[in-house]
């Protein structure tokens, strides 16, 4: 028997979204999981990265080098597991990381961020160009969750 086209089931929307919102979820998961554990891999490289913009006190910047990391580790467990807030805090981080970028900008800086670890080499801009889209995908994963 040959399937004709008004045979088909019409595809069903909100299983698409669902689908749609799980894939996007998690993949920003994996975002974050994946630079949280390549910078808790090298914290002293990050620590440098960290001291390189200028703006935290020096005996400050290995500590903040690992609560960063833990944090963007425990961000991408919390959204692969749906936890509340997550989303939100996922979007706070990403904030003060485009602020911190657009400061390194404005104060003329040269510079790898350090974001995604030692093997990911890109500069202040380009990773503000990956952070805004960071920031997009959180809002595809808020709005495919909505719908």
């Amino acid at each position: 028997m040959v399937a004709r086209a008004h045979d088909c089931e019409p595809v069903n929307s909100a299983s698409c979204r669902r689908w749609l919102h799980h894939l996007a979820r998690l993949s920003l998961a994996l975002v974050f999981l994946s630079a949280g554990i390549s910078k808790l891999g090298d914290i002293p490289q990050f620590a440098g990265r960290i001291g390189d913009f200028g703006i935290v006190y020096d005996s400050l910047v290995v500590p903040a080098a690992w609560v960063l990391s833990i944090l963007e580790l425990l961000l991408g467990v919390g959204l692969a597991l749906r936890v509340r807030g997550s989303l939100a805090a996922a979007l706070v981080l990403l904030g003060i990381f485009i602020g911190v970028l657009a400061y390194g900008i404005y104060l003329g800086l040269d510079i790898e961020c350090g974001c995604f670890g030692p093997g990911f080499h890109v500069n202040i801009r380009t990773q503000l160009i990956i952070d805004l889209g960071l920031v997009g995908w959180c809002g595809l994963v808020y709005w495919s969750q909505r719908q």
